[in-house]
Order: C-alpha cells, then structure tokens, then sequence
C-alpha cells in the first residue's frame, strides 16, 4: 500500500492527496495567471479595446456564475456529509457541472453564429482561449466527480473523504477562476 494515503506525512500535515491537489492548483493558478497577465498587457496596451458588456451576453455569465456557486456549496457539503450522502453530492455537482457546460454551449453557439469569433479581434481570442480553458476545467472536474463516486465503495470511507475534500478545494479554484473571467471579461 501506498504511504500516506489516509494517514497525514509528518513533514507537511498533508496526506498525499491533499498534498497533491495543493500542488496542481498551485501550478494552474500559474497557468490562469499567465493567461490573465497577457490579457490584462493586451486590454490596457490596445487603444480601442472592446467592452464585454457591449459584445457578450452577461445573462449568460451571470447564470453559469450562479450555477457554480451552487456546485462548489454542493461540493464543501459533500465533505462532511455521510458516504451515501456525499455520493448523492457528487452527483447532484457532476449534474451542475453539466448544466454549466450546456449553457457555455448554448452562449458559444450564439457567438459564433453572430460572427464572434476569435480570428475576429484580440479580445475575442483571450475570451475563447480563457473561457474554453475554463470549460475544460470544468469537464476534468465533472469526470473527477463521477470517478470518486464510482470509487468510493472499493476505497472506503477514509480515503473516499480525501478525495471530497480535495474535490471541493477543486471547484473552489475552478470557482474562483471563473469570478475573475467575468469581472474581467464580462463586465469590464
């Protein structure tokens, strides 16, 4: 067996699993990072930089805002809640996170029919870019879901609470991630 598993190293406090969330979201918030930094270069080095209020559909972002609040509240629950419980949990945020795909989709869909495309303007590429980054985030984090609840009955209660808490610091991140997307893009 594999140390460290359920029992917390020593030297850190941190089981592997936690240790190991703590260190990919460290290395994707340089990711996202450098991705908000060339934007933030582009948008204030460009004279006639475009207003997202004016171009994208705020409904849109507002409502998939809503809906991943709703899943990263879901996902903190699913820490604490009992194993069946928490199994439901994860459920109920891998169906959120459905719901936020599908209407990224719907918004994609609308904005290409419209013409806005990335090869349209600058502002357009970083949106794609930043946004279809963000919406594979949100897939890898669906799949993430349905594995730990698939797993769960083979890895048993311990180990099946570190990977909810891990989860949930996941869609907090992806949660974050997609607050600054909309102040940024969106609204500003």
């Amino acid at each position: 067996m594999i140390p460290y598993t359920i029992e917390r190293r020593p030297e850190t406090g941190l089981t592997n699993v936690a240790l190991g969330m703590w260190l990919f979201i460290a290395s994707e918030v340089m990711l996202f990072g450098g991705l908000f930094s060339a934007y933030a270069l582009l948008r204030f080095s460009s004279p006639d930089w475009p207003s997202g209020l004016t171009i994208l559909d705020l409904e849109f972002g507002l409502a998939n805002t809503l809906v991943l609040a709703v899943m990263t509240v879901v996902s903190w629950q699913a820490r604490r809640a009992p194993i069946d419980r928490a199994r439901r949990h994860l459920l109920v945020s891998s169906g959120l996170a459905a719901v936020f795909l599908s209407i990224k989709a719907v918004e994609y869909s609308g904005e290409i029919g419209r013409g806005l495309v990335p090869s349209v303007s600058t502002f357009l590429a970083m949106y794609f870019t930043l946004t279809g980054l963000h919406a594979l985030h949100v897939v890898a984090g669906l799949v993430a879901n349905l594995w730990a609840y698939a797993g769960a009955p083979a890895v048993g209660e311990a180990m099946t609470r570190g990977r909810l808490r891990s989860l949930a610091l996941y869609w907090a991140f992806v949660d974050v991630v997609w607050v600054i997307i909309l102040v940024s893009m969106y609204v500003a």
